[in-house]
């Protein structure tokens, strides 16, 4: 973690003496904006679209899906962020696909599955997860997730597809980095909708300091980051990368999460 380190200046000597030592002192941050990208990798023609985004976000990659490994390394040369977006039980029952995370696995499983999906993805920082909503209410797998984090040096976004998620509680008290979901972009593929939502999150980033924004590669929500990404720093927002943001925030103090301003999101988001 010390990617991130102060510039020191020392004594300066004029005249045969010594003047006192100061820090140079930053300018205060811009507010941040951490857009994420799920779903990766089923799809290459919209999955290159999502890596070649004219600004850093960070991608989030299904595990064993058949352009994942290729997306993610034409992800890294562009300088974007890259996470295992790992499938977790829902309270729906909804398919879950390869590397499945699930409420009947023992602990081995659990890891050895988790693990397997980690290996499957160049590059990967750190995960999130996918649907969620059963498995992330549950201390003990959670706990059994984070154990290979730690390992492995990884952070964790809790995607918060459910209000009760204990995954960045969990993440917290095992040391590891996290960050939870603010906004969700794309339930709405309208264009009135996604602008509506960038908004939203570029105004939590200026009220609290930074925000996190999840969407989808629809080819819709792909257009309109085509377009809009590039403007936002003239707006007084500055884009971060998942991984960056994290880094950043071990020199700085913590500042207390604000609540989200509306739960009805969650119950637009699949399962």
């Amino acid at each position: 973690m010390n990617r991130f380190i102060s510039v020191l200046l020392g004594g300066l000597i004029a005249g045969g003496h010594v003047l006192p030592a100061f820090a140079e002192q930053p300018l205060p941050p811009k507010p941040q904006l951490i857009i994420i990208l799920d779903d990766i990798g089923n799809n290459q023609t919209l999955g290159l679209r999502a890596v070649n985004l004219p600004a850093p976000v960070t991608l989030a990659f299904l595990p064993f899906t058949p352009f994942a490994a290729r997306l993610a390394e034409r992800a890294n040369q562009n300088g974007h962020g890259i996470m295992l977006h790992a499938p977790m039980a829902n309270e729906s029952g909804a398919k879950l696909g390869p590397g499945a995370l699930t409420p009947d696995m023992d602990r081995i499983h659990l890891q050895q599955t988790l693990s397997d999906s980690l290996e499957a993805i160049p590059h990967v920082q750190g995960v999130n997860n996918h649907m969620g909503s059963l498995l992330t209410q549950q201390p003990e797998a959670m706990s059994w997730v984070m154990e290979v984090l730690a390992e492995q040096d990884l952070y964790f976004v809790d995607s918060l597809t459910s209000p009760l998620s204990v995954a960045a509680e969990n993440a917290s008290e095992a040391g590891i980095p996290t960050i939870s979901r603010d906004v969700f972009l794309d339930n709405e593929r309208t264009e009135e909708s996604l602008n509506k939502q960038f908004n939203h999150a570029l105004s939590v980033a200026k009220r609290r300091g930074h925000a996190v924004l999840i969407g989808h590669p629809y080819p819709e929500t792909l257009s309109y980051l085509e377009q809009r990404l590039p403007t936002v720093e003239l707006e007084g927002v500055e884009l971060q990368r998942a991984d960056d943001y994290l880094l950043r925030q071990q020199w700085r103090t913590p500042t207390p999460e604000l609540p989200l301003v509306s739960r009805y999101q969650l119950l637009l988001e699949p399962q």
